[in-house]
């Protein structure tokens, strides 16, 4: 071999040598001993690292903390009968245990003397006593025959009464007790809602012709997303609630007696009567997560002893605000 190539080949292994390629194939340069270049017989060999593993897929992140949840209160509606100075401190104590994990209550059937709305400040009051501050509002008496008084008692730390509570005057001439309205403002996420409180007339009265009626608070406050509330006197099936499931409102309870009967019969639900309180809501842009009946009656030694308080169940439901704007009809 011309020394020029031999020369130029040796450079080449060099220069292999040098950037650390070690991992390449022995060069059979011709007419070149490796042994020449200190090499000796030695041999590179390629590290077999096996199949690469295929890698697995990252593990999703957990956003669930992460995630917002939608605004949620808890609301109560309570006929509590003739609530006043017939009730005494037992009573109230009862009232504000069944009450303590709401964040906002509608009471109807508050008398319209004195002792009503002094009954109503011993019920904010035992309510503070059970772990958080409350805050309450009592309506003057309603302008029908029937009057009575309508309050709204909820915690301040959850919600913020806007503006005045208000008896309806558009439907005064038209219900035998007008309801009691407020707008209360969710303080966390801003969310509002307007709640209208009824006690509508005796069955024998014909409650079916002012349930009828009770669409007009929809338009009237077309702005707001309303929850009607109370002791209606009627089944939540009846016809008389068509107009109101029109408009996309769905009652809370569905074939749930609410009502105390006198004397109790066989089986669970054999002290009550009929189902007459509920929650109507609207839903869009609201929902009912979950919704029930605050049975009291288990904290007196007999079903008479617990009429005394009421002769109805409270009926709660966690009412939601949508997490996004929806379109509503």
């Amino acid at each position: 071999m011309k020394q020029p190539l031999r020369c130029l080949l040796v450079a080449v292994l060099l220069l292999v040598l040098l950037v650390g390629l070690d991992y390449a194939e022995v060069v059979d340069v011709p007419g070149v001993d490796p042994t020449e270049l200190g090499l000796g017989d030695r041999t590179s060999v390629v590290e077999s690292l096996g199949p690469r593993a295929p890698s697995e897929p990252s593990p999703a992140p957990d956003d669930s903390e992460d995630r917002p949840e939608a605004p949620q209160i808890r609301l109560v509606t309570w006929n509590l009968y003739n609530f006043g100075q017939t009730k005494d401190d037992q009573e109230i104590s009862v009232a504000a245990q069944t009450l303590r994990d709401a964040d906002l209550v509608a009471v109807q059937e508050v008398v319209t003397s004195p002792p009503g709305a002094q009954a109503i400040g011993k019920l904010d009051r035992a309510l503070d006593r059970t772990g958080a501050a409350w805050d309450y509002r009592i309506s003057k008496p309603t302008t029908g025959p029937g009057t009575e008084k309508y309050a709204f008692l909820w915690k301040p730390s959850r919600l913020r009464l806007l503006g005045r509570a208000w008896l309806e005057a558009s439907l005064a001439d038209s219900l035998n007790r007008e309801p009691y309205l407020a707008r209360f403002e969710h303080r966390t996420s801003g969310h509002t809602l307007l709640v209208a409180s009824l006690h509508a007339v005796p069955t024998s009265k014909d409650p079916e012709r002012e349930v009828a009626l009770l669409d007009r608070l929809h338009w009237q406050y077309e702005t707001d997303h309303v929850v009607l509330v109370g002791d209606f006197n009627l089944d939540e099936d009846d016809a008389a609630f068509n107009e109101l499931r029109g408009l996309g409102y769905a009652s809370v309870l569905e074939d749930q007696p609410t009502s105390l009967r006198r004397k109790r019969r066989d089986g669970r639900d054999g002290h009550l009567a009929n189902e007459y309180d509920n929650i109507f809501y609207e839903t869009c842009p609201l929902q009912a997560s979950q919704g029930g009946v605050l049975d009291f009656t288990p904290r007196f030694a007999s079903l008479s002893e617990a009429r005394s308080l009421s002769d109805h169940l409270a009926v709660y439901a966690d009412v939601q605000w949508a997490l996004s704007a929806p379109t509503c009809l």
